[in-house]
């Protein structure tokens, strides 16, 4: 049992299932986004959001979503203010009808290490649908601080694995490296981790290898299991 001051969570797949119930996971955010392009008169499938803003998205940040604007003759702040709100207003309506919920298991060990531990949240989500998720699940008492990214394009690039919000969380909470540690579902969070010089827990789900940049401190195969190493 290690014991730690703060304990720093990812929100999405971390405590918060947000893939939802159908079978296309996130499928509300698929939606989101065929409604944001609908206004350019674009019809895209989720095999082409995939390929043609996801993945440039998640691998450049800015210039994949410039990228995108750029083939789709999309103004691209334009595109991109539109897009966030959208995504959020969908996320936000999601959680309220039910569609995602909090990953099994989540509510307890927070509870449970919120009496150890400072708590607070590192998420790539937006800040609006971070406040929403802690408010709504009732959540908001056990955690001391809790960060999603800007909805400026240029915000992306602070996003895991940049340590950014990290650092951020371990000056305002005074806190050590040695005396922190993240809790992740994702590979990025993990080098997230290891860039800001903090332990790491990663809940492994059946995922693909981790290269010899994402070795975690601990691995689990769910958030329960975190009773067994905090």
């Amino acid at each position: 049992m290690n014991a730690y001051k703060v304990v720093i969570f990812d929100m999405d797949g971390t405590f918060l299932n947000s893939r939802g119930h159908g079978e296309i996971p996130h499928v509300w955010a698929y939606e989101a986004f065929k409604k944001t392009v609908s206004n350019y008169g674009l019809n895209l499938t989720i095999e082409e959001i995939d390929k043609y803003f996801l993945a440039p998205l998640h691998s450049e940040g800015e210039e994949g979503v410039k990228r995108f604007c750029t083939r789709f003759g999309l103004d691209c702040e334009e595109f991109w203010s539109r897009r966030e709100k959208d995504v959020i207003d969908a996320k936000i309506e999601a959680m309220r009808r039910g569609e995602i919920e909090l990953c099994k298991g989540s509510e307890e060990i927070i509870k449970y290490l919120g009496k150890k531990s400072y708590l607070a949240v590192v998420s790539d989500s937006q800040q609006a649908c971070v406040d929403y998720a802690l408010d709504h699940f009732k959540l908001k008492p056990y955690f001391r601080i809790w960060y999603g990214r800007r909805s400026e394009l240029e915000s992306l690039a602070i996003r895991k694995p940049n340590p950014f919000y990290i650092n951020k969380v371990l000056n305002e909470l005074s806190t050590s490296r040695d005396e922190a540690i993240l809790v992740d579902d994702s590979a990025v969070g993990v080098l997230a981790a290891k860039r800001a010089g903090i332990d790491s827990v990663f809940i492994y789900r059946g995922e693909k290898e981790l290269g010899d940049n994402y070795k975690p401190t601990f691995l689990v195969r769910d958030i329960e299991e975190l009773r067994r190493i905090l």
